[in-house]
């Protein structure tokens, strides 16, 4: 136990000192956890993932905004895991390369014959290169000292770290990111706006439906960064098993909400469809941007892929998490 409390205070000490990550990442949560909270970080501990995904904005557009993820995630013992991903982002001139590395670790709080509950705690580091393309920029025969006319690179680094609290089929989770200060030299001028600091909070379960194989994963997530942008997300997350134990259908739809001012306003809606075939998945989502520059510009959409190494004897396409809950085992995060 005195090693338990150990681990414990190492990681709220580091949880109130540091973190980081990026929206077009962190707002994945939805198929991967950990990407927004590294306390999920190989929480299932009888597979391992592999994860891909790519998505592309503003159809039609020369140098629209795209991002190409690839992560991986599994058990390294019985109570600590692992994640790891590495992003490219491209958004106009500007493009990000980064690498980030995730630890988890699990503390049994209670178990008996009927409930089981447990704490998990996660720390992830992330190191990204910036690139600002400025050949383009300017007027012939302009001089204008801001701009380069080459391309301006630079690194920084960061932390994020997390809680999350299981009770059963029930999560509730805390994480926190971009807590330490800009350190890219691209990004020291006084001139730059501060790094806002995020904080997010969400609550997720699953039921299944009585008397039919079909499990609704519903979650509910709470966004503020210290620049005071809120935002509230609805998802509902559903996995339908065929006759065919091969394959099982899935499929999500998640509405965000802005809560800056009095009732906020829509941002956006987007709808999942995928299939998995035994330990494959894969996804095609389409977004509907709600506001009026999304409407404007076109909408988005991102296909998703993922590989699972299960080191259960179950097989077929039903989520490892799903097959184990069958079994009345400890549900511990659906997969796609």
């Amino acid at each position: 136990m005195k090693r338990h409390y150990k681990v414990i205070l190492f990681f709220c000490i580091m949880s109130m000192s540091m973190s980081a990550q990026k929206y077009y990442i962190t707002n994945l949560y939805v198929y991967d956890m950990f990407l927004m909270n590294p306390a999920s970080a190989g929480g299932d501990k009888t597979c391992y993932n592999i994860g891909a995904f790519y998505q592309n904005q503003w159809l039609g557009m020369d140098n629209s905004p795209t991002t190409q993820i690839i992560n991986f995630q599994g058990p390294i013992t019985g109570k600590l895991g692992f994640g790891s991903y590495v992003y490219n982002d491209r958004n106009g001139n500007m493009g990000e390369l980064g690498l980030h590395q995730a630890f988890s670790y699990e503390v049994l709080l209670s178990k008996t014959r009927r409930h089981i509950s447990s704490l998990s705690f996660g720390l992830g580091f992330t190191a990204e290169q910036t690139k600002i393309d400025e050949s383009g920029f300017g007027l012939p025969g302009a001089n204008d000292p801001a701009i380069s006319g080459g391309i301006n690179s630079g690194w920084g680094f960061n932390f994020n770290s997390g809680l999350i609290y299981k009770f059963d089929d029930y999560q509730l989770g805390v994480s926190v990111t971009n807590m330490l200060e800009q350190n890219n030299p691209l990004f020291m001028s006084p001139e730059e706006p501060e790094q806002p600091i995020d904080f997010h909070i969400y609550a997720s379960s699953m039921y299944k439906i009585v008397d039919r194989d079909i499990y609704l994963e519903p979650i509910v997530m709470y966004r503020q960064n210290t620049l005071l942008d809120k935002r509230l997300d609805l998802t509902l997350k559903g996995t339908f098993p065929t006759p065919d134990p091969d394959y099982t259908l899935w499929s999500l739809v998640s509405y965000r909400h802005n809560v800056d001012y009095q009732i906020g306003k829509s941002i956006g809606l987007g709808a999942t469809a995928g299939i998995n075939y035994k330990k494959i998945g894969f996804g095609f989502e389409y977004q509907l941007g709600l506001t009026g520059a999304q409407l404007d510009y076109g909408s988005a959409y991102q296909l998703l892929l993922r590989y699972s190494f299960c080191t259960s004897r179950e097989n077929g396409a039903i989520p490892c998490s799903i097959a184990r809950q069958n079994k009345k085992s400890r549900y511990k995060g659906l997969s796609w």
